[in-house]
């Protein structure tokens, strides 16, 4: 199963990944992802006490997913990196339709947490189905799902943090926002968005999350000119590899 962790021994002040690889393009996002958190330990290991290296899932994933997109220029080969001009396109526009794909997918598990464990028709096993359908039209209008309403239906039952981990999910989505900010500065002045981004991840836990984004040179926000902004970002990227894949 494809996938990987990355984990640290604080005294040693080590961190160390963990992966399985199946010579896909996602190998090389899950590498740079926890490369992300492992160079977050790096850089935060200068502090004194092991609980305040650890500011908590929000900004830990910036680390992670800026790593991703921070790494991206570096990956053809012509840079030393795995692909091919073409191959680099393909694997960057996977890359970015995930992220347009995900932030839906996580808004609707948020809501649905906050309903499911709110609401007393949260008890009820067809309640909570409609209830899901209702909160993921909501996400995500105008697809068709006909012939496939129960695949719709039972893809609440995929996501653990729903079972295991309740209102725990909605961190990635703010994380990926701050991430999505670090990498649009680096598009404007790469050198001066990693400076900003490795001293965010040197703080640690010592700062209050909202002064950790403006660290990196991200706001703290979900407001929707801020998400516009970013969507527009993404989807003039698209347009760009697309243009060199043709």
């Amino acid at each position: 199963a494809p996938g990987g962790y990355c984990t640290d021994l604080p005294v040693r002040q080590r961190p160390f990944i963990f992966m399985n690889a199946a010579g896909t393009t996602g190998d090389v996002e899950v590498m740079l992802h926890e490369a992300g958190h492992a160079f977050h330990s790096f850089e935060s290991f200068h502090l004194p006490f092991a609980f305040h290296r650890f500011p908590g899932s929000e900004m830990a994933e910036v680390g992670s997913m800026a790593m991703e997109l921070l790494a991206a220029p570096y990956l053809g080969q012509d840079e030393g990196g795995p692909y091919a001009t073409a191959d680099l396109a393909r694997a960057r526009v996977t890359q970015l339709e995930g992220i347009m794909v995900t932030m839906p997918w996580i808004a609707v598990v948020d809501a649905f947490q906050h309903w499911v464990y709110t609401d007393p028709d949260g008890a009820d096993r067809d309640a909570r189905d409609e209830a899901w359908v209702r909160i993921f039209e909501r996400f995500n209008p105008g697809v068709d799902w006909s012939g496939l309403e129960s695949f719709r239906l039972a893809r609440w039952y995929r996501q653990l943090h729903i079972f295991q981990y309740p209102f725990y999910y909605i961190e990635y989505g703010l994380a990926q926002l701050g991430a999505l900010q670090v990498w649009r500065n680096a598009m404007r002045d790469q050198a001066a968005a990693v400076a900003a981004y490795r001293g965010a991840l040197a703080l640690g836990a010592t700062k209050p999350l909202p002064d950790l984004f403006a660290a990196a040179g991200a706001n703290f926000t979900v407001d929707a000119g801020e998400v516009g902004d970013l969507v527009a970002m993404i989807e003039g990227e698209l347009a760009r590899l697309d243009a060199l894949d043709a």
